[in-house]
């Protein structure tokens, strides 16, 4: 069995009520080749308590058709890909998912960072109410300004 990141000890002190670690046994791969240079491979895995789930994966082959990359179907199932591309059927793991789930919102589908970002943007976007009133008078002084002088320029040509 392979245990991916370990749970980690700190003075002695387990914490084991920080991690989710699951373990999970390969039962079936099923690859298949959509074109030179594409692949989906879709493992079929059991987790400690029996419930039995699919996670696919987009492949990037190789001139030989070996894979060069993979990525998930779902950008939640990142670690599991990860660490089932090296795994064979009938083979068991540990994968602790505390770190990732730090990182990763499950409920929006994105990580922190994307989430901040699409946060900032949207603040970029919005019109705040408070910085309407001095663009208002910035552009009524321009405009004053602008009366005065052709008034001037107008009394100067007579």
């Amino acid at each position: 069995m392979h245990l991916l990141h370990p749970v980690l000890t700190n003075n002695n002190h387990n914490l084991d009520a920080l991690a989710m670690i699951k373990t999970f046994t390969v039962d079936k791969i099923v690859k298949q080749t959509i074109s030179p240079k594409k692949g989906m491979w879709t493992y079929h895995i059991t987790d400690e308590t029996g419930i039995s789930r699919t996670v696919s994966g987009a492949t990037v082959l190789d001139e030989n058709q070996n894979v060069k990359a993979m990525n998930p179907m779902h950008k939640r199932e990142l670690p599991l890909i990860d660490t089932l591309s090296h795994l064979e059927e009938k083979e068991s793991f540990s994968l602790d998912f505390s770190s990732y789930n730090k990182f990763f919102n499950r409920d929006t589908n994105k990580t922190i960072n994307q989430e901040a970002y699409e946060n900032v943007m949207m603040m970029g976007n919005e019109t705040e109410e408070g910085s309407v009133i001095p663009r208002i008078m910035i552009i009524a002084t321009g405009l004053l300004l602008s009366l005065f002088g052709f008034i001037l320029l107008i009394m100067n040509l007579t």
